[in-house]
């Protein structure tokens, strides 16, 4: 008998080789995925669709015959797709997805998640791509689980988690618990709120605030509001949620250690971002010091005054991180993984992996492959 994940894999499969498939055989793909509870994106993605659905989005991909061609063997197997691979392949074929990021590239895109114990909501959240903005989470109940690449960190009600687009994606509910809530806002960064996401790091793009009893419950009806906003399609609902992300950012913020509301020198951020985003290059610290008009010796200084790291260090996290999550998420090889991330020696690379995660890429291959995930 074939579980509702290997349901979903067959139904996006007909869906990728452009067969149609109705309407009520995606919105059930999509309430396994994402469950049909109070704040789902469910209900966003499911508002409008025809009654059948015979062109789909995936067929528009540039990746679809690479797709096609990789999972071809699975799903003609004589006993079907496995639940493990119809896992990863829902992993990939959504992260293909260029127009399911496009619906949050221009708007604030506000969400509940629940992971039951035992139910086909829980699901690890997964992503082996970059995003184009930011995730804010608030836990309301229960234990969340956040791999943090230093350390592991488990949210309880009232902890903010704010991931960066560069940020690892890799959380779920804590195996010690029956229930994880969490609510969430995906937004695009704004300018006048660079001050605003300057939070304490606990890992590679990964922040955390701890709200007061007082100031948690505020915050949890502000995020209500957002989705409460986001259901209803008036011509100044994205202004509105625009006012109240503002208000839980700049109250977030008050709740950061006195430390971290230093202000934050603009040429740090800059190489901050452009290390993020070019972590598997070579570049030495002149030349980055050449690129705001520093001494090697005073961006040094200053980076690691502000960021609490070094820039090589700052690196290699994201390394770690990026190459952490191919080797949970795909099948590349371990050499091509090292190449990936900006490694020419996968020797010195699994040494540098090690000392990181405390497993070698194989070790930590053989742990986290069999996880599924959750797409939010």
């Amino acid at each position: 008998m074939l579980t509702d994940i290997q349901k979903a894999a067959n139904t996006h499969w007909r869906m990728l080789r452009d067969q149609g498939v109705s309407k009520a055989e995606f919105v059930s793909c999509l309430r396994v995925m994402m469950g049909d509870h109070t704040g789902s994106p469910f209900h966003y993605f499911t508002q409008g669709l025809p009654s059948e659905i015979t062109h789909s989005i995936f067929q528009r991909q540039a990746n679809t015959q690479g797709l096609l061609k990789e999972w071809q063997a699975d799903f003609a197997a004589p006993e079907g797709i496995s639940e493990l691979n119809a896992s990863r392949f829902l992993i990939m074929i959504y992260n293909s997805l260029e127009e399911v990021d496009a619906l949050f590239t221009n708007h604030i895109t506000p969400g509940t998640t629940r992971h039951k114990r035992d139910d086909f909501s829980d699901f690890v959240t997964r992503r082996p791509h970059s995003k184009i903005g930011w995730s804010l989470h608030l836990t309301v109940e229960g234990n969340g689980y956040y791999n943090c690449i230093r350390e592991r960190f488990v949210s309880k009600p009232g902890d903010l988690i704010l991931l960066s687009p560069d940020a690892l994606y890799d959380y779920r509910r804590e195996h010690s618990c029956d229930l994880w809530v969490h609510q969430w806002v995906y937004f695009q960064q704004e300018e006048r709120w660079l001050e605003l996401l300057q939070w304490p790091e606990i890992g590679p793009g990964i922040h955390h605030i701890q709200a007061s009893a007082s100031c948690y419950h505020r915050l949890k009806s502000l995020f209500e509001q957002i989705s409460e906003l986001h259901l209803q399609a008036s011509e100044f609902s994205e202004a509105l949620k625009k006012n109240i992300l503002e208000q839980i950012l700049i109250r977030s913020r008050q709740l950061a250690p006195q430390k971290s509301l230093l202000p934050f020198d603009k040429r740090i951020r800059l190489i901050a971002d452009y290390i993020a985003l070019n972590f598997n290059q070579s570049f030495t610290i002149d030349t980055l010091a050449a690129l705001v008009g520093l001494s090697p010796a005073r961006l040094s200084a200053l980076f690691k005054q502000q960021t609490g790291s070094t820039m090589l260090n700052f690196r290699d996290e994201r390394r770690m991180a990026r190459a952490a999550q191919l080797l949970a998420q795909t099948r590349q090889p371990i050499n091509k993984v090292a190449e990936t991330v900006g490694y020419d020696d996968p020797l010195y690379f699994s040494r540098c992996f090690s000392q990181h995660l405390n497993c070698n890429p194989r070790q930590y291959r053989k742990k986290h492959q069999h996880i599924e995930f959750r797409k939010v």
